[in-house]
């Protein structure tokens, strides 16, 4: 696995004492539906990379900019650098000229209305993708367990949701360790498609039959604790909203209206109509 990929599938809870750290997980999920609904409102790639740099200045306060950034450019320059050349040629409604380019003879010409909706759709994935993490990386995992009482989810759903985020970044962890092993043991990295598929195998097997037995050890844990037992379950720590979510909600609250105007006033795309200039310019 590369070391992207594997460093995405590490992406864990980051334990700090910050004012993102400190809001309520309510606040930080609401900010995640409020901030992707109006990414999806508006189409306007310059509105869509204002709300993805104030996520990104949040995660900045937060201290967890490196690794939302890392994703960010996994995720959306791939989408853009291919989405943009395409759609700025091929796009079913280009009808805006901004440029001729004459390659061997042939004069390929590119749109402004390609253009945009190349920058807009991966921006609108990155401001979900990031708001998401945002709210996952900067959440306490009791107080995300405690969101979900809140939400009245069946418990053994929150207990599947809470064991998926534990475990995974230790398979991650676990997987490297049989990778070093397998090396250790003579395994070879630079060998055909059908002997990287049989590597796969060699790693793979022993990763699962760990993972099974952890899984029983703590079916085993679970029960005697009495998890299937047919009580109310309750929850030990309870969430509360404090200063920073008021602030939060005021903050969110003055932007909803100044959108609003904008929307009356300009129409769902306000930029947009600046386009003649950009053209110009």
């Amino acid at each position: 696995m590369s070391s992207i990929g594997t460093s995405l599938l590490r992406r864990s809870i980051v334990v700090k004492e910050t004012l993102i750290h400190k809001a309520d997980p309510r606040t930080k999920f609401i900010f995640f539906l409020w901030i992707s609904i109006f990414a999806y409102i508006f189409y306007d790639y310059v509105l869509t990379v204002i709300f993805l740099i104030g996520i990104m200045i949040l995660a900045l306060i937060g201290k967890v900019l490196k690794r939302i950034l890392l994703s960010v450019a996994v995720i959306v320059l791939p989408w853009i650098a291919l989405g943009v050349p395409i759609l700025s040629v091929l796009f079913p409604w280009n009808s805006t000229l901004i440029y001729k380019l004459e390659i061997f003879g042939w004069q390929i010409p590119f749109y402004y209305e390609g253009l945009a909706w190349g920058l807009t759709w991966p921006l609108r994935i990155g401001v979900c993708i990031t708001s998401a993490l945002l709210f996952y990386l900067t959440t306490n995992p009791a107080s995300l367990i405690a969101l979900l009482f809140k939400f009245k989810l069946p418990f053994r759903f929150i207990y599947a949701f809470a064991a998926a985020t534990q475990l995974i970044p230790l398979l991650v962890d676990e997987a490297g360790t049989i990778y070093q092993a397998q090396l250790s043991r003579g395994l070879r990295t630079d060998v055909g498609i059908i002997k990287r598929i049989w590597n796969f195998l060699i790693l793979i097997i022993p990763l699962t039959l760990s993972s099974l037995t952890k899984v029983q050890i703590r079916a085993i844990a679970l029960e005697s604790r009495g998890f299937s037992a047919p009580v109310i379950k309750t929850c030990l720590y309870d969430i509360k909203f404090k200063k920073i979510d008021y602030i939060f909600f005021i903050g969110m609250i003055i932007t909803t209206l100044i959108l609003i105007y904008v929307y009356i006033v300009y129409g769902f795309s306000p930029i947009v109509h600046l386009k003649q200039y950009f053209i110009a310019g």
